[in-house]
């Protein structure tokens, strides 16, 4: 990923996200993330901030598991959300001067825009803000599948087809194939949907239930989330 773009879609997201978040109300802010459903709005932003101060200051241990997570929100669950804004105004900038200065050897530090984005998407589904734009899903993906990586539950590789690409789920000649929404891929990958909505999709080989499990990088949801 160049550098420039991964800066500029991480701006892209930030901006975004503080401008609406500037608006919301308290009962917004309150209101839970179906995508996430132990943060509140609040939690999730607190999140983002911390993330930025966190990978500025190169803290890297243990990211980005949970317990590196929980320690952003809880630093920050009762601060208010501009002050909680104002901070990310600030390590934000910080950390896309990293990326462009080459500094961010870790790949999840040089490509931040990966995990702010899927959080975008998480509150277009949670408060119905627009969703994040289609080029932010398509440099995902092409991250995330520029490693396929094996396929430990599933027998052999996945070809997936979506109308703007075709990526390939482990290595070798694919055994399997289902076509999809490249939107939709972007969300199952982050475990976004179910192993149900995943099944759903357009199988043309058996297998759909094994493979429906291996696609997703974090955990997945066992509800079915329309966003």
């Amino acid at each position: 990923m160049n550098a420039t773009r991964s800066a500029d879609l991480y701006a892209g997201t930030r901006v975004r996200l503080t401008d609406a978040a500037m608006g919301f109300s308290p009962e917004t802010l309150a209101g839970r993330v179906p995508a996430c459903p132990e943060w509140t709005v609040h939690n999730l932003i607190c999140h983002l901030a911390g993330v930025a101060t966190d990978f500025v200051a190169g803290n890297l241990a243990e990211a980005p598991s949970p317990p590196w997570t929980a320690v952003q929100v809880d630093a920050r669950r009762s601060v208010p959300i501009d002050a909680v804004l104002d901070e990310w105004a600030t390590t934000g900038p910080a950390l896309e001067k990293l990326i462009l200065s080459g500094g961010a050897a870790h790949p999840l530090v040089g490509n931040p825009y990966v995990d702010s984005g899927t959080h975008e998407a998480d509150l277009h589904g949670a408060i119905g803000i627009e969703r994040p734009p289609e080029e932010l899903w398509l440099a995902t993906l092409e991250w995330v599948f520029l490693d396929p990586g094996p396929t430990d539950g599933a027998p052999g590789t996945l070809s997936i087809v979506t109308p703007d690409e075709t990526y390939q789920l482990g290595t070798g000649e694919p055994v399997a194939e289902v076509h999809t929404d490249t939107y939709e891929l972007f969300r199952a990958t982050f475990g976004r949907r179910s192993a149900g909505q995943i099944q759903s999709w357009q199988w043309t080989t058996p297998g759909a239930e094994a493979w429906s499990a291996e696609l997703p990088r974090l955990p997945q949801t066992e509800v079915d989330l329309i966003d």
